[in-house]
Formats: structure tokens, C-alpha cells, sequence
């Protein structure tokens, strides 16, 4: 966590979000984004605004007999429902909201308008580079 300190949730966060259109059906949603990307996280957006998020955990929530019946908005946590940071926020405070409320990843939002994700994986990212820069 040393390497956190002084850090900021904009130093850290991944500003290349994947969306996702809110209308989509899950069996597509599986087979198009999740397996082709391998991506974990995806904004889901309807009429180009932020509606909520969808990762793994979302799909597997739902029954797999019915991905092809279900939407991905049916499926997804709503944006009243996601805590989110600002990208002033500091990385430990954001990380201590994450492993309190045991989510993997939190919207950047900044004037109402999504900024990034700032997520576990950049994090560890973050800290692996740090440490390979140390052991030349």
C-alpha cells in the first residue's frame, strides 16, 4: 500500500471503458463481449448515458437457460445502485470502500459523467510494475 500513498484514483483508473448497449441480450452479451474481450466489467448504456454495470457476477445471477430471454438491463446493477468515487478520490480511500463493500470495481464519475473504472486489477497492475521497475 506505500506505493498508494499520495495516489489518486485518476492516476490509476482505466479511462478506456468498455460499453455495453443496456438492450442486449445476455447469451449475446456472454458470447460477443465477456469471451471475446476477457474483459471482466462492462458500463451498460442506453441512448449513450450510463445506466448501470454488468460483470460475470451479474450473469451468473441469472439462470443459463434464459441468457437468450434476458436483457442485459434486466441483469445489470443499476447506476442508483453502484458506489462510486471521484477521480480526486485517494486510491487507499477508494480501496478500503471496495474490500468494505467487497466489490471488485467502482465508476469514476466526475459532473455526472463517467470518467473511468477504477478497479482491483488496475491496482495490481499498478503495484506489479512498481515492483519490476525496483528489481533491475
Amino acid at each position: 500500500m506505500a506505493g498508494l500513498r499520495g495516489r489518486r484514483v485518476a492516476d490509476l483508473m482505466d479511462r478506456d471503458c468498455a460499453t455495453v448497449e443496456s438492450f442486449l441480450n445476455l447469451q449475446h452479451f456472454v458470447d460477443e463481449y465477456l469471451l471475446r474481450t476477457g474483459r471482466r466489467c462492462f458500463i451498460v448504456v442506453q441512448n449513450n448515458n450510463l445506466v448501470g454495470l454488468i460483470t460475470p457476477h451479474e450473469v451468473k445471477s441469472v439462470d443459463r437457460d434464459r441468457w437468450a430471454q434476458t436483457s442485459v438491463q434486466s441483469a445489470m446493477r443499476p447506476l442508483a445502485q453502484l458506489r462510486t468515487v471521484a477521480p480526486e478520490t485517494s486510491a487507499v480511500e477508494a480501496l478500503e470502500l471496495m474490500s468494505r463493500e467487497d466489490i471488485n470495481q467502482v465508476p469514476v464519475i466526475a459532473n455526472g459523467h463517467l470518467e473511468g473504472i477504477f478497479s482491483r486489477g488496475e491496482v495490481l497492475r499498478f503495484v506489479q510494475t512498481r515492483i519490476e521497475l525496483r528489481e533491475d
